[in-house]
């Protein structure tokens, strides 16, 4: 009788575990998306309701739901992008509390790893998106006073100090806002600290197409990954090998506040990193042709 009494309570451990997994993974998931997504602070709440429609309520039944951005400990302290969700409680097993062997502590976690967008705002030092019937400045993204039409991009205005939302290779990427510097050009940006195994790249050119363009990723042991990429002109896509389009538009604004027919472009390019190291800075072409308008490091 002992041991199946034994075996009962070993089942029901191990169900109560995988249940606990589930809810820690569903934690972690949500946490990640709404920090990700949202660009909220509350993505701890939003995990901890996640936990809780999977039947773990934080201070219920002695039941401790953390959701941590970045983890406090493991391999991933430290990295920004990496939310972990921790189960705990202490559980009665039958047989167990029959034979007055009090409670077990039990605890699962899990961990979701979310692209880490690059904040951009303080670096941008191009005018290369307006919307309709703006008056272009500063050259517009060509210098010539040409310039990306936020209307015919279809911005959404909702992302980051409201500029927009765009979305490739399942990230999400965050804008500038238009009517400002909202791009960038021949200049070195910090990247956030993290192991990452891709760089992200949303750009294009003007007066291109360019090829042989590098962009040089420092890591903080001082070595450098380098990536050469060819790159379209933005009204006139060349197909070329590791470039695609993310988004078109029909038309593009000129000053003062007029548009003409030809159809604009911003292109995706991804870098291999070493993942094994940490990211430091990013160096872009040294030409002002090219302009990037949004920056993903992907775990």
């Amino acid at each position: 009788m002992l041991l199946a009494g034994l075996a009962v309570d070993a089942g029901m451990l191990e169900w109560r575990y995988l249940q606990m997994q589930g809810a820690a993974r569903a934690a972690a998931v949500a946490a990640c998306l709404e920090r990700r997504e949202n660009q909220s602070w509350t993505y701890a709440t939003m995990g901890q309701t996640a936990a809780s429609a999977n039947g773990y309520t934080n201070g219920v039944n002695g039941v401790t739901v953390t959701v941590e951005n970045p983890p406090s400990s493991g391999s991933y302290s430290g990295n920004s992008s990496a939310f972990r969700a921790i189960i705990t409680q202490a559980v009665s097993p039958s047989f167990l509390s029959i034979l007055g062997m009090g409670k077990v502590n039990m605890q699962a976690q899990s961990l979701q790893l979310s692209a880490a967008y690059v904040t951009l705002n303080s670096s941008f030092n191009v005018n290369a998106v307006f919307t309709d019937g703006t008056t272009i400045t500063n050259g517009g993204l060509d210098t010539a006073g040409w310039a990306l039409s936020a209307n015919a991009l279809g911005y959404q205005f909702n992302g980051m100090s409201n500029g927009s939302r765009l979305s490739w290779r399942g990230q999400i990427f965050y804008t500038g806002a238009p009517n400002g510097l909202n791009g960038l050009a021949n200049t070195t940006i910090n990247l956030p600290s993290g192991n990452y195994s891709q760089l992200l790249i949303l750009a294009t050119t003007g007066y291109g197409p360019i090829t042989g363009a590098q962009f040089v990723v420092t890591y903080t042991d001082n070595s450098t990954t380098t990536g050469t990429f060819n790159m379209s002109d933005w009204c006139f896509p060349q197909n070329y090998s590791g470039e695609t389009i993310v988004v078109q538009s029909a038309y593009r604004n000129a000053s003062p506040a007029n548009q003409d027919s030809t159809a604009t472009n911003i292109y995706g390019y991804s870098l291999n990193l070493n993942n094994a190291k940490t990211v430091k800075t990013l160096k872009l072409p040294t030409v002002r042709n090219v302009v990037v308008l949004a920056l993903d490091l992907a775990p």
